[in-house]
């Protein structure tokens, strides 16, 4: 393809009519190597790429709701020590301030007597559970009919609570009976003493066993009951004392049970003192307080946010509803409006499902990177939405693109300190480049920068002739 002003420029050196040089000499300039020089001209060449219609929208820079809490007290109190500063960085878990509480220090106090009760609860219920199991043991024992000397031996550390000694004096009587029994029984045989005193014995003994096996069963049923009595205390208590917790960490605003009560050591005097903490790493935005005052529930004491990274809210109407199509994860690119900030990318969080009858838009939400802190909220930003897919065609710089009499044209190198003006149809304009759908081929070099100087002296050379 040979531009028209390559064919001026042909007729110039065929020595065509005055009319085709007068109209070369209005598409070119030529510079002096000192002009060249002061310029400062970079080229740009014509290349295919991937470029996609975007439409402009105005947004804003938001908090990240994800990392922004406004932190409140949950009971009232007095601020005794204020240990921030707005615009202090803060760390995860460093105390921020701490609030004297009556209706905490009863709720701690209260805990820390469950915490008591839990405890006898416990070793009430141990020491029934131990008197079961040795009395078990022990009627295992007795009717194997060991000796009392090894019995006495055996259970001496085991837990027998009062049924010990009646348990272990009806055993004795019961193996003396037996011997006397036994003994009579070998006299009767020998004629030393008559049957009856036999049958006597017998009775005597068939009596104690009786008796022992009823005071087996009695107490074995009874220290049943109180380990089941002392285990329900004990569940009791355990429940008493989650609720009496539970109650602390709803004032205090913590999951941590750390910062129940005194348990861990605390003074009693700090028993009524809440420690507001930093639930993440994030500045001091805003704080509503001061030492010493007397804050209510729920009040709000200060503003703590994490601004690394940041919301770009921005309201989508019905000519950008094609980029509903948009997907959390996906990019977007979001220009700053201050002067000197790139565009930078931002990640699409979520895009609304309903349209504000007020100003029938829908809200798009990004996340955008800050680490470098020079986004802040409320400023205003421009996103680009894309509203088709994307194409692959000639582009380059947006820079090189001037415009005369509603005509669009761009600067090619025509020779040494020589530049020519090449008519152009551009089309779509995203992030730096133009797209330029007739006038130029691929590999054409374009003046990317001092364009506009080309174009002054172009203007000045028509005026002069």
């Amino acid at each position: 393809m040979v531009s028209a002003g390559s064919a001026a420029l042909a007729a110039v050196a065929g020595g065509d009519d005055a009319t085709a040089v007068s109209a070369a000499s209005l598409r070119q300039v030529r510079l002096t190597p000192e002009k060249t020089a002061a310029a400062g001209f970079s080229m740009a060449t014509a290349v295919s790429q991937s470029l996609q219609h975007e439409h402009l929208v105005p947004g804003r820079i938001q908090y990240d709701d994800r990392r922004h809490v406004v932190v409140r007290s949950a009971t009232a109190g007095i601020v005794v020590r204020l240990l921030v500063r707005p615009g202090q960085q803060v760390q995860r878990g460093e105390v921020l301030l701490e609030v004297n509480s009556s209706e905490v220090g009863d709720a701690r106090a209260d805990a820390l007597q469950r915490t008591s009760e839990l405890q006898v609860a416990q070793e009430s219920s141990k020491w029934a559970r131990e008197t079961c199991e040795g009395l078990a043991a022990l009627s295992q024992s007795i009717r194997q009919r060991a000796s009392i000397d090894s019995i006495r031996q055996q259970f001496r550390s085991v837990v027998l609570g009062k049924s010990r000694e009646v348990l272990l004096s009806t055993y004795s009587e019961l193996l003396l009976a037996e011997v006397q029994w036994k003994t009579a029984e070998e006299n009767a045989k020998a004629g030393v003493i008559p049957g009856r005193v036999v049958i006597e014995k017998r009775q005597a003994y068939d009596q104690l066993e009786e008796t022992l096996t009823s005071q087996l069963e009695e107490r074995s049923f009874e220290a049943r009951q109180l380990q089941l009595q002392t285990e329900s205390r004990q569940q009791d208590a355990e429940r008493r004392l989650r609720i009496a917790r539970q109650h602390v960490r709803t004032l205090l605003g913590s999951a941590d049970d750390e910062a129940v009560s005194a348990e861990a050591g605390e003074s009693e005097s700090a028993l009524s003192v809440i420690q507001l903490r930093a639930p993440f790493a994030g500045s001091v935005e805003q704080l509503n307080i001061s030492s010493t005052e007397r804050v209510e529930a729920s009040a709000p004491l200060l503003t703590l946010a994490d601004t690394t990274t940041l919301w770009v809210a921005a309201d989508l109407r019905q000519r950008e509803w094609r980029a509903l199509q948009l997907q959390p994860g996906d990019k977007v690119r979001v220009i700053p409006a201050v002067e000197g900030m790139e565009p930078r990318e931002a990640t699409i969080h979520f895009a609304g499902r309903e349209v504000d009858p007020t100003t029938n838009a829908v809200p798009l939400v990004s996340v955008i990177d800050n680490a470098d802190g020079r986004l802040r909220p409320g400023m205003f930003v421009r996103v680009a939405i894309p509203v088709a897919a994307p194409r692959t065609t000639l582009t380059v710089p947006e820079s090189s693109l001037l415009e005369h009499d509603r005509q669009p044209f761009v600067f090619v190198p025509a020779g040494q300190d020589l530049y020519e003006r090449v008519d152009v149809q551009p089309g779509l304009r995203t992030d730096g480049l133009v797209e330029i759908v007739q006038g130029l081929r691929e590999g054409d070099r374009v003046v990317a920068e001092g364009a506009f100087f080309l174009k002054s002296e172009l203007l000045l050379q028509g005026e002069s002739e």
